[in-house]
């Protein structure tokens, strides 16, 4: 007898990194399901979501983003996959809409991981949620039958990583994961190290490489992956998924979101394409993305679970010496250090979602 499928529906890189592949390593532990990932359009995408993907043990077949609209629109499967009478669908990233039409089209039941937001309520037989904010969050929308708690992916994701050992003097910069961050990133960086430099020159720079997209060298810093940044004092960094993972293994952060130059960052939908209207489009980004930054408390997400400031986040327009005295007062203050890592962990909760969710899921169909 086939084993049943289970479907993983996500698109970009940081979903794929941080939600994808924990689920798909305790799914392979199991070897009950037959994995398959379907990565679905994203207008953030790297361009190496399935080269990434090949490399998470546990996932049998990929499904791209092309197959996938073919899939959606057409109801042209991808010919080489032949799917199970049995199995799940779990929303991991992306919009809401596309688990719900592939459960739809394989007569699987869905189930979603839920981080920001909840849609098709009545088409989802379970949400998973990783705390009890988020319960409390989510069951004002939808039935607390159909919500359960199970812990942070994210977490997961890097619970087989060391947690914090720093080295001393080692300053480490985060540029992010897509071509148009590392671009944007790269120069505002470079200049908060001269600045840093200038103070100490004993402070040894370190730039993560992404696996999707490459960082760019800059002079006398180190590139690393970001299994090894263990040994900073401190790291740097844009908002997103990092934030989370950073957290979750204890190293002090501090968050930056330069808006100097808003018309570089993409947005969704309809804002995308005014943003993209000559003359007018530049003011139109500008004032989105200040609107954003007032309305939000907080971008990182260790600082959102926590519902109060833990990591530092330095917002809006904003020059490099900011940042680089914001760096240099943490770095002489081990003591402060110390305290936010104790809180980062804290806030990011224990490991063992994963097995949480397959469980239910295994159980459930």
């Amino acid at each position: 007898m086939n084993k049943p499928d289970m479907i993983l529906v996500a698109n970009s890189p940081g979903e794929l990194s941080a939600l994808v592949k924990p689920v798909a390593e305790e799914l392979a532990k199991k070897g009950s399901f037959r994995v398959i990932l379907v990565l679905t359009p994203c207008q953030y995408t790297s361009g190496k979501e399935i080269e990434f993907s090949r490399s998470i043990p546990g996932i049998a077949e990929i499904v791209s983003a092309a197959e996938y609209k073919k899939w959606a629109i057409f109801n042209q499967k991808p010919k080489r996959l032949t799917f199970s009478t049995k199995g799940a669908v779990l929303f991991l990233g992306g919009d809401l809409s596309h688990a719900i039409i592939i459960a739809r089209k394989l007569k699987y039941p869905a189930f979603a991981y839920l981080n920001e937001r909840i849609a098709w309520k009545k088409a989802y037989r379970e949400f998973f949620v990783a705390d009890q904010l988020s319960f409390h969050k989510f069951s004002r929308q939808v039935s607390a039958v159909k919500l359960k708690v199970t812990g942070n992916l994210m977490v997961d994701s890097v619970r087989e990583l060391p947690k914090w050992a720093p080295e001393e003097n080692v300053l480490t910069f985060m540029p992010g994961s897509r071509k148009w961050e590392i671009d944007y990133m790269t120069p505002f960086y470079k200049k908060v190290m001269e600045l840093i430099r200038k103070t100490s020159r004993e402070i040894k720079f370190q730039v993560v490489s992404s696996p999707f997209v490459k960082a760019h060298p800059i002079d006398g810093a180190k590139m690393v992956e970001f299994e090894k940044i263990h040994n900073s004092e401190l790291v740097v960094t844009i908002p997103g998924t990092n934030t989370a993972k950073i957290a979750a293994r204890g190293i002090p952060l501090v968050v930056v979101f330069p808006l100097n130059n808003p018309e570089v960052i993409p947005m969704d939908g309809l804002a995308e394409i005014i943003g993209n209207i000559p003359i007018m489009g530049k003011a139109f980004k500008k004032a989105a993305a200040n609107l954003i930054n007032n309305k939000t408390k907080y971008f990182a997400l260790p600082n959102q679970k926590a519902g109060r400031m833990i990591a530092p986040e330095i917002r809006g327009q904003i020059e490099p010496l900011t940042v680089a005295l914001k760096i240099l007062l943490l770095l002489h203050d081990r003591e402060e250090r110390e305290k936010m890592s104790r809180q980062l962990i804290e806030s990011m909760g224990k490991a063992g979602a994963a097995r949480m969710i397959v469980e239910e899921i295994s159980a459930a169909i």
